[in-house]
């Protein structure tokens, strides 16, 4: 279908790829990885035709038809949402099937593109594309604007298409329930791996410890052979067979263990701290045109916070930071700053607005009057620039290379509170992990907006859910948040249950609503305790029959997951391993609602014991 032979792309002293080759199969669904910088879209845009490498060949099939989503969508003008989305040739009821399962309700059809949101106009040209039905479809960071909900149909859609996908993603867990081959730009190479991105990185690990140990046992017996020519060199006796080990050294092709780059930790500045009460807005309102985003909102941040905004595309998140930040001036109301508060504000497309003539450094000098050069290389540095690339210009660097320098111009001047609106986006894995531990540590006020749930977990400390104009309270951690989430969805479905059986035949007032009305005894409330009890106790015992169930089968699975055989049949290992994942997470679910269940009946056990 396409095949990338022995190609090489370097711009200026900067080596992308040597010799590089790879095959693209059909019906394969390949993601794409590497660290920021190390040439995916530049190799994306060689096999559009964009550009051109400098030595070898990208052959691809006669009339083959290719899709492409960038990072940076071009503006639509003129259209509707689903004008835009789809062209004569195409049924406009399946336009409006994609357009719905990517979040649009049939009220924005007839919105006008260049009034969405960046996230919704990604949405567009994606239900575009996918409308297309292209030989291969290229995505690039598909899921940076994609709620959860939304982001589950277009993974079955893809899995459901059969197309033949090449995708760079850093969402890991994406990459984990969609792809079945991974091809690593690494050391200028394009190393191509058989199956998801956990697999990935567990071949990876084996492959690089097996490359370790052939390296040490190689050295081992090249010193011993080393030893034996020093000692018997200039001993007549022993000439011929000095020679002949002589000979065995040059005949050697020397293992070479190429690093990767060093990992950079760094912290960010200790700024001054900030009295108690950092932000406010009272009794807020925010419209755009004839939408409602905020009829009358309070909110507060305390100082040390961290706070994740959550909530579906369109639910006011970036609204709120803005407001907070104080770049979007609230329609009425008041917004407070309390004592001692500085700020840093990191919007969700903070790298458009960086000078694309300057270096790095320049970019970094913009927002200092004072700083010395070498404070900003160190900064430059932590960001994982180094050397000469700290003087290469901005537009010269890739989508998750300027998102670092924006964040690396947060670390110039310190601020005691954060707001940050999808500081993850763009960035590989190591930046992620680098940003996250800098954050971890940060002593200061943050909020923030993220869809990576290992950040969010890593990070808040208190969630605030957006939804219908309102913004509702979890104070603890995302864990926290979802196991709340879990348990509020399982009692309305328990109680929707319970209440369809008990539903009564005639229209008259049931008993239960009667015991509402009429006030009851010390007997009666005895009594309600002893049913609440009994019905607690079945929902107890059955939810461990379920948990020990639930262990069960993932301890089969784990057990046939480990079968060397099945690695060879990768669709049914990564099928199985799919199912086992959705094990785990309803393991998660019932152990919540049991912890729950089991507090229930506590309470109600010591109520009974104070009736005596």
């Amino acid at each position: 279908m396409l095949q990338i032979e022995s190609i090489s792309k370097q711009y200026s002293t900067k080596v992308l790829l040597t010799d590089a080759s790879a095959h693209l199969r059909p019906n394969s669904r390949v993601g794409l990885v590497g660290p920021n910088g190390a040439g995916k879209t530049t190799l994306f845009r060689m096999i559009l035709g964009e550009e051109s490498p400098d030595k070898g060949w990208i052959r691809k099939r006669p009339r083959l038809r290719i899709g492409y989503l960038p990072q940076e969508l071009e503006t639509i003008t003129g259209k509707t949402v689903l004008d835009a989305a789809h062209r004569d040739e195409y049924p406009e009821h399946e336009a409006k099937r994609i357009l719905m399962g990517l979040g649009f309700t049939e009220i924005d059809f007839d919105r006008h593109v260049e009034k969405l949101s960046g996230g919704y106009r990604m949405r567009v040209a994606l239900a575009h594309l996918l409308l297309s039905n292209p030989d291969v479809l290229m995505l690039d960071e598909p899921t940076n604007h994609l709620d959860k909900p939304t982001q589950r149909w277009f993974e079955q859609f893809l899995l459901q298409s059969g197309m033949t996908l090449l995708i760079i993603s850093h969402d890991t867990a994406f990459l984990d329930r969609v792809v079945t081959h991974i091809w690593e730009l690494r050391h200028h190479k394009i190393e191509e791996y058989r199956g998801n991105y956990s697999l990935f990185r567990k071949l990876k690990a084996e492959k690089d410890a097996q490359l370790q140990a052939s390296a040490a046992r190689q050295s081992k017996e090249i010193a011993r052979v080393q030893k034996f020519v020093d000692r018997f060199r200039y001993q007549a006796n022993k000439a011929s067979q000095v020679q002949s080990r002589l000979k065995q050294l040059e005949k050697v092709k020397r293992i070479e263990i190429q690093r990767d780059p060093k990992r950079v930790k760094f912290r960010f500045p200790l700024p001054s701290t900030s009295g108690r009460q950092v932000l406010d807005l009272a009794g807020a309102s925010k419209r755009y045109g004839e939408k409602v985003v905020y009829k009358t909102l309070d909110f507060s941040v305390e100082r040390g916070q961290r706070i994740a905004l959550v909530g579906e595309n369109g639910a006011g998140k970036s609204t709120l930071l803005k407001m907070l930040a104080g770049v979007l001036p609230p329609d009425t109301g008041t917004r407070t700053v309390g004592h001692g508060v500085t700020l840093h504000y990191f919007a969700q497309h903070q790298a458009e607005t960086l000078n694309p003539e300057h270096s790095i450094l320049e970019s970094l000098e913009e927002v200092t009057k004072h700083a010395e050069m070498n404070f900003l290389r160190g900064i430059a540095g932590a960001f994982l620039f180094s050397g000469q690339d700290q003087k290469k210009p901005i537009k010269a660097l890739s989508g998750g290379e300027r998102n670092r320098v924006a964040l690396a111009r947060m670390l110039v001047e310190p601020a005691n509170t954060l707001l940050l609106d999808e500081p993850t986006n763009h960035l590989d894995p190591a930046s992620v992990d680098v940003l996250t531990d800098a954050l971890a540590e940060f002593p200061g006020t943050i909020i923030f907006i993220s869809h990576d749930p290992t950040f969010l977990a890593r990070i808040a400390t208190r969630v605030v859910e957006i939804e219908e104009g309102q913004a509702r309270n979890f104070i603890g951690d995302y864990e926290y948040y979802l196991w709340k989430k879990a348990q509020e969805f399982e009692s309305i479905k328990e109680t929707s249950e319970e209440l369809e059986r008990a539903s009564p035949p005639s229209s008259g007032p049931t008993r239960a609503m009667e015991q509402q009305v009429l006030p009851k005894g010390r007997g009666g409330e005895r009594r309600d305790l002893s049913k609440t009890q009994a019905r607690l106790e079945k929902q107890v015992s059955r939810a461990e029959t379920e948990i020990s169930e639930a262990e069960g089968k993932i301890k089969t699975r784990e057990a046939e997951l480990a079968d060397p055989k099945l690695y060879e049949q990768f669709d049914r290992w990564n099928l199985l391993h799919q199912e086992q994942e959705e094990w785990k997470r309803n393991l998660e679910r019932l152990t919540a609602r049991w912890e729950s269940l089991s507090a229930e009946l506590e309470t109600v056990k010591q109520q009974l014991v104070s009736l005596g």
